[in-house]
Parts: structure tokens; sequence; C-alpha cells
């Protein structure tokens, strides 16, 4: 089966899908349309035309109790290049996020828990908060956009932090914005500062530093944090040859909802956010853990994402404990 999207790119098929993916059961639904598979059910993938978007809705699945991802594997495969501005969700109670990607590395369309080992390979695209609002995480302004490469596969990853102590089922969707190539005036990639080696004990207060250097000039277009409900602060400053603070960057007093909605800064093109090959960058986070066991992560994180232009890949800073 393959996909012409005119309204989208008139001089191609966005997609293509290989007829041996066919006949199988895929866990997501590519909203572009509408197709009968001749039995009267409901067929697995529905398909209409929508300009600059793409929406897939997943099939019902079940969230267990506590904190969880669902990785969805997609039969949608690039067929060229698309570019992806911003994203909107929507997903059941306990939704955190709901993110897309691609991976170079193709599975059968199929959903289950998700890996840490499969992730390694995807690229984050955009995604969604976690309410029934849907409003985007980010949204790239000034004709910027994120590069999807062709004969790639499309796949989702859903976020839920379940407290009713049992199962129950939800169906999440999530809508790509697109550009076509010739409104685009940047491509932009992500660099991300991860500090995933802490452990809040229970029932108190705990921050958690971490340092890297960076490795290549930045011209970052967009920065924003990311912690958890249990988050109370989130800071990333530059620092001086002496490590004493030059710069700012971020400085985000943290309450529950910024878990899904939190703030960002844009900074335009023409005066970016300069970060330089040899500066070294403090981050720090602090959390208030009210519960009777400790916070590891995922189950909480500090992260810092900050969207460069022109993106060269996506790129990860080494973060250590030492300055």
């Amino acid at each position: 089966m393959r996909l012409a999207i005119a309204d989208v790119l008139p001089s191609n098929e966005v997609f293509m899908r290989p007829s041996w993916l066919a006949h199988l059961l895929t866990p997501l639904a590519l909203l572009l349309g509408a197709c009968s598979n001749g039995t009267g059910e409901e067929p697995p993938v529905n398909v209409t035309d929508d300009a600059h978007s793409l929406s897939f809705e997943t099939e019902t699945f079940e969230v267990p109790p506590g904190d969880s991802f669902e990785c969805f594997y997609t039969d949608t495969f690039t067929d060229r290049e698309i570019a992806v501005w911003a994203a909107e969700g929507l997903q059941g109670p306990g939704g955190h996020h709901i993110l897309a990607y691609y991976t170079e590395v193709p599975r059968d369309p199929q959903h289950h828990p998700c890996d840490d080992a499969e992730m390694v390979s995807w690229h984050q695209l955009a995604g969604s908060s976690g309410d029934d609002v849907g409003e985007p995480v980010i949204e790239l302004k000034e004709g910027m956009a994120i590069r999807v490469p062709a004969g790639v596969q499309l796949v989702l990853q859903a976020h839920y932090i379940n407290t009713t102590g049992a199962p129950y089922e939800v169906k999440d969707k999530v809508t790509l914005k697109l550009r076509e190539a010739e409104e685009v005036s940047d491509y932009v990639n992500y660099f991300v500062t991860n500090d995933d080696s802490f452990e809040i004990p229970p029932q108190s207060e705990h921050t958690s530093v971490s340092y890297c250097t960076l490795e290549q000039d930045l011209d970052v277009v967009l920065s924003l944090g990311h912690l958890h409900e249990a988050g109370k602060h989130f800071k990333f400053e530059i620092l001086d040859d002496h490590g004493d603070v030059a710069q700012t960057v971020r400085d985000d007093a943290w309450s529950p909802e910024m878990a899904s909605h939190p703030n960002s800064d844009y900074y335009p093109r023409s005066a970016p956010l300069a970060l330089k090959k040899g500066m070294k960058v403090r981050q720090t986070c602090t959390w208030e853990n009210t519960t009777s066991d400790p916070m590891l992560f995922p189950r909480e994180m500090c992260v810092g994402f900050f969207y460069y232009a022109p993106g060269t890949g996506d790129l990860h800073c080494s973060m250590s404990k030492e300055l």
C-alpha cells in the first residue's frame, strides 16, 4: 500500500509502506485517509489527506501501575525527506508525554514496554504534553524545522505515571506539523545535557550538580529544562575559566505542571545563544521527594534541551560530577 499525500508534497509521495507490511496489525493508525479491509472491521490503518500534518493514533493499550514507557513501531517509512516543526497530542489520565521519533533500525509494527537499548538508535522529533490540552512541548519559529531523512521508520513513545494502583486502558494521539522544503530556513538538531546519576532519598529534598565541557560551537535557538513532578528548581550556567558563573542561561523555579509545560526561551536566528567550544557548563537540579521510596532516573529527570542551527546531528554532552 502506497500513500500519495499530494496536499503535503504534490511532486511526490511522502511515505511508502512495503507490501509485506500491509497485512500486519499495526499498533498505530496514520490518520491520512480511510481504507477498507473488506471484512467490515476497522482497518489497521486509516488514511486521509491532511496538508502540512501527520496524525497518529495508537490502538488501545494497558497502562500498568507506576511509571511506564510504551514504545510503538508504526508501519510508516519515509519515502523522502520531511520537515517537522511542532507536534500536538492527547493522552489519557496519567499521561506525561507522547513523543515522536524516527529510527534507522526498523522493526515489524508492534508495541511493547520500552527497552532503553532499543531507543539508543532513535532520533527525537517533537512531542506533546500529557494532558487533554495537548500543547506542544516545542515549536520551532522562523521557518526552522527538524529534518527527517528518507528511508526511516516513524516510532512513538508514550510515558505514563499511573498512581491509581490498578491498570487501565488508554489510547493516545499525536500530530506532527510539517513544513515544505521551500518553507524551511534552517534545519536544527538538539544538544542534550542529561544528569542520570542522582538518587533522591525518601522524604527529603535533594540537589544534584553536574558539569560538561562543550566540544563544538553551537548557535542555540531554543532552550528548556526538564524535571518531573518532584522537581523544585532547574538551573543551567556557563562558567568562566575559574569556575565562576559567567552567564545564567536558565533559572527555573519548578512546579508539578511544568513537567509537561516547561518554561522555554527562544533566541532569534539573528541573535542566538552562542555556546562556544571549550566552555564549561553547570546544571543544577533540586527535587523534593515526599514519598517513602527513593527516586532514580527515569522516575525523575534532570535534563537540559538546547536546539541549535544549523543542525549537524543530535548531540549529548557527557555529564560529570566533577568540574
